[in-house]
C-alpha cells in the first residue's frame, strides 16, 4: 500500500462514523413500511394447544401450519395497502411504531423484565460487593493469574445461560480492564472473559427465559426439553471459548505490545501504578453477605424456573428481592458509604 493510499484510508476511517442503533432502527422499519406498498397482504389461521411444563398443563394460541392466505378483494386480486404515515384511530401508522411497539406485543414485558433485573443489578454493583469480590479474587491468585479466565469465563458463560445475562456484563468489563492489565494481560481479555463469555452462555442456553423459554413455548413443548444436549452444547462451546482466550493470554502475558489494545492500556498501566489495583477495596462482612445473595438467588432462580414453571415475572421479582436485600446490606454495612437513598439512586 502507498503512503496516498494509506492516508485516504486514514481519512475515511476518521470520517465514518457507525451509526446509532437507533438510527439503524430507523432505517429498518423504514425498509418494512415501504415493503407493505408491495407484499400483498395475508393471514394465518390459529389454534389453541395445550402442553405440559413441570407436570402443569398450559395453554397457548399458535399459528397453525399450513393456514397461511393471502387477503383478496371482491375481484380476486390480491390486496396491497400501504401503511399510513399516521394513525389517529389507535391503528398502526409508521410513526406510531415507537408507541405501539412496545405496548402492543410481549415487549412491555422484556423491557419490564430488564428494567427490574438490571435495577437489581445496579443496587448490587453499587455496594462494591462484585467488585471487591473480584480484587480479592486477582489478590489471591498472584502468581497464578492463569486461574483467573477460566473461573471468570465459566461463571459469567453460566450467567448467560440461566438468567440470560448480557448487557449486565459490561460494567464488570470494565471493573475488570485495569485488574487485567495490572496483571499482565490486556482490556481485550477482559471483554472476552465477560461479555463474550456471556454471549457463549446465553446462544447455548438450556434455561433462558427470552430465548429457550419464550421458543419452546410457542412450540407447545416442555422448556427443558432437550436440556441435555443443550447443556453437552454449553460445556463444549464455553471450553473451547476459555481455551481460545486462554491462549490468546498466554500470547499477551509474553509480548504485550502485540496487543491490539496495547496504546489504549496505557491509560490502566498509568492508574495502576499511581493508585494500584488494592486501593479502597476492602473485603469484609457485608461484601460476603451480598455475594451470598447472589448465589442464592441464582439457585432460587434455577430450582424456580427447573420445579416451578418460573418465568419472567417471577424471576424479575426474585432479581428484585436480591436487590432490595442487597441495598440494605449495603446500607448496615456503609458499603462504598451507601445510603439508603443510593438504593433508589442505584436502581435508577
Amino acid at each position: 500500500m502507498s503512503k496516498n493510499e494509506g492516508k485516504g484510508l486514514k481519512s475515511f476511517n476518521k470520517g465514518f462514523q457507525v451509526p446509532d442503533t437507533y438510527i439503524i432502527i430507523f432505517f429498518v422499519v423504514v425498509f418494512a413500511a415501504l415493503m407493505t406498498f408491495l407484499v400483498p397482504k395475508g393471514f394465518y389461521e390459529t389454534q389453541d394447544i395445550s402442553y405440559m411444563i413441570n407436570g402443569v398443563e398450559k395453554t397457548r394460541t399458535v399459528i397453525k401450519d399450513g393456514s397461511f392466505q393471502y387477503l383478496t378483494d371482491d375481484t380476486g386480486n390480491v390486496v396491497t395497502e400501504g401503511v399510513a404515515l399516521f394513525s389517529g384511530d389507535g391503528g398502526t401508522g409508521f410513526f406510531n411504531y415507537m408507541y405501539n411497539g412496545i405496548v402492543n406485543s410481549s415487549a412491555i414485558e422484556i423491557i419490564a423484565f430488564l428494567m427490574v433485573v438490571g435495577g437489581a443489578f445496579g443496587i448490587m454493583i453499587r455496594t462494591g460487593a462484585i467488585e471487591s469480590g473480584l480484587i480479592g479474587l486477582i489478590r489471591k491468585a498472584e502468581g497464578a493469574e492463569k486461574l483467573l479466565i477460566p473461573i471468570l469465563f465459566v461463571l459469567f458463560s453460566l450467567g448467560g445461560a440461566v438468567f440470560g445475562m448480557g448487557e449486565e456484563a459490561l460494567p464488570f468489563t470494565m471493573i475488570l480492564c485495569p485488574l487485567f492489565v495490572a496483571v499482565g494481560y490486556d482490556s481485550v481479555i477482559a471483554v472476552l472473559v465477560t461479555y463474550v463469555a456471556t454471549q457463549i452462555g446465553f446462544g447455548s442456553s438450556w434455561m433462558n427465559p427470552f430465548s429457550v423459554g419464550i421458543a419452546q413455548g410457542i412450540a407447545g413443548i416442555d422448556v427443558f426439553s432437550g436440556a441435555g444436549f443443550r447443556m453437552v452444547m454449553w460445556v463444549v462451546f464455553t471450553a473451547l471459548g476459555c481455551g481460545m482466550t486462554m491462549f490468546y493470554a498466554s500470547k499477551i502475558k509474553k509480548t504485550p505490545t502485540i496487543s491490539i489494545a496495547y496504546k489504549t492500556d496505557s491509560y490502566f498501566r498509568e492508574q495502576n501504578e499511581k493508585t494500584g489495583i488494592d486501593e479502597g477495596h476492602s473485603f469484609g462482612l457485608g461484601h460476603i453477605l451480598v455475594l451470598l445473595t447472589l448465589a442464592a438467588t441464582v439457585v432460587w432462580v434455577i430450582w424456580g424456573v427447573m420445579t416451578q414453571g418460573y418465568y419472567m415475572p417471577e424471576i424479575a421479582t426474585q432479581f428484585f428481592i436480591m436487590g432490595i436485600v442487597s441495598g440494605v446490606i449495603g446500607v448496615i454495612f456503609k458499603l462504598n458509604d451507601m445510603k439508603l437513598n443510593d438504593i433508589a439512586i442505584s436502581f435508577k
